[in-house]
């Protein structure tokens, strides 16, 4: 005779379930996977072996954004009050730089600290914008050293804080934070994580060069002769105005110092961006139509708006100019407007299928992370990622049986 089973309400007692499978995404929403125990889940906190302290040169990178911030919102206010006080159309451009450039900082300091791939790019680029910029500024102040020191201390300072915020942006602390933050929200994938890629794998270019890429680059090389051609003739200007000597372009006599400093500036910084695009796009770099994006937007909107004003003295003030002035003034005022024309094509160029295929990015599991699992090999198919074996514990444990055995009645 045996006894009957244990009353249901102690079957607890007896038989301990296993473990419930680990559960993806916020609260478990995504279900249970079978993952590795070193795997991250979109969602929930990583291992402590893929996380890492906040590093000092984060810290940095956000106090030089901070002070960028304010010294583009005093610019703002100082670009609004010149406006309200003297409106000239070109104060719209310092106006807008100073809106672009406190939206950027601002921007970029908060979400760079949260390891943002696009924050970290964004401000790379401006950094580069910013200590071509600079280093303009500080050789007009070396230039026009009687009147044009401020230029030169403003200079000498905006080099040291961009500068430095473009060593920090590249130093292996900072992409390592961005890298790590990627993997935690899944956008690289580590290799033996199941549906994945095969590590290496991304997007294929094609056999041939497409015709959009080839025209992209004729695009940019076109763009490199004529901003080098604006920008050596503005940077003669200046040089003739200092020396009172020969050598002027007509238009620099209407517009004065300030807009040629422009021209040129903007002239030799377009003409590198340019060449930099051309070689980049019939290599097939993804990170040249990147940059390529970023900088004919930038600099294609204050082009245009010196081009459209330009044209609109042209018209009011060209019956006045003699013959050979004329001439010079249509020759300035047409590379103005093939410049302006030519920075919008290549921005639409490089969007287009042909060089987008040409350039592809690099797939998630190109980039390869390894990480070594905290115990042993991974689970096999079927088992709780989460259920370890530590010593002095007992077995695994057995699917309960409708009725366990029990010793045998005696008496």
């Amino acid at each position: 005779m045996t006894f009957p089973p244990p009353p249901p309400d102690r079957m607890h007692l007896q038989y301990q379930p296993a473990p419930p499978p680990q559960q993806a995404g916020p609260g478990g929403a995504y279900g249970p996977v079978q993952l590795r125990p070193d795997q991250p889940l979109p969602g929930q906190a990583p291992p402590p072996a893929m996380s890492m302290a906040k590093p000092g040169t984060i810290t940095g990178i956000q106090v030089i954004l901070w002070i960028f911030t304010a010294l583009a919102g005093i610019g703002d206010i100082g670009s609004a009050i010149g406006l309200v006080s003297y409106f000239n159309p070109f104060s719209l451009i310092g106006l807008a730089f100073a809106v672009y450039s406190t939206v950027q900082a601002l921007a970029s300091g908060i979400h760079i600290t949260r390891g943002k791939r696009w924050a970290w790019i964004w401000s790379l680029v401006s950094a580069i914008l910013g200590l071509a910029l600079s280093s303009v500024a500080i050789v007009f102040g070396i230039i026009f050293i009687e009147t044009g020191w401020v230029s030169l201390l403003v200079g000498i300072v905006l080099a040291g804080l961009y500068g430095t915020l473009l060593g920090l942006l590249c130093s292996k602390s900072a992409r390592q934070w961005i890298l790590m933050h990627r993997i935690q929200r899944g956008e690289v994938q580590l290799p033996g994580a199941p549906g994945g890629f095969a590590p290496g794998a991304g997007p294929e270019r094609p056999a041939t060069r497409p015709g959009a890429a080839t025209f992209a680059a004729v695009l940019a090389g076109l763009l490199v002769a004529l901003t080098a051609w604006a920008g050596f003739g503005s940077i003669r200007s200046l040089i003739a105005m200092n020396n009172g000597g020969y050598g002027i372009e007509y238009m620099a006599f209407g517009y004065g110092t300030g807009l040629v400093l422009v021209t040129a500036a903007a002239g030799v910084l377009a003409a590198v961006f340019a060449l930099i695009t051309a070689l980049g796009v019939l290599r097939g770099s993804f990170g040249a139509r990147v940059f390529t994006i970023v900088w004919t937007s930038i600099l294609a909107l204050p082009w245009g708006a010196i081009a459209v004003a330009q044209t609109m003295d042209f018209v009011r003030y060209s019956a006045y100019a003699l013959p050979p002035e004329k001439t010079q003034w249509v020759i300035g005022l047409s590379r103005q407007l093939l410049i302006a024309a030519l920075l919008i094509a290549l921005f639409i160029a490089v969007l287009t299928p042909g060089v987008r295929s040409w350039t592809p990015g690099k797939g998630a599991a190109a980039l390869v992370v390894v990480v070594q699992a905290p115990y042993g090999p991974p689970p096999q198919q079927g088992a709780y990622p989460q259920q370890q074996q530590y010593p002095g514990a007992p077995g695994p444990q057995q699917p309960p049986q409708p009725y366990s055995p029990q010793p045998p009645y005696s008496g």
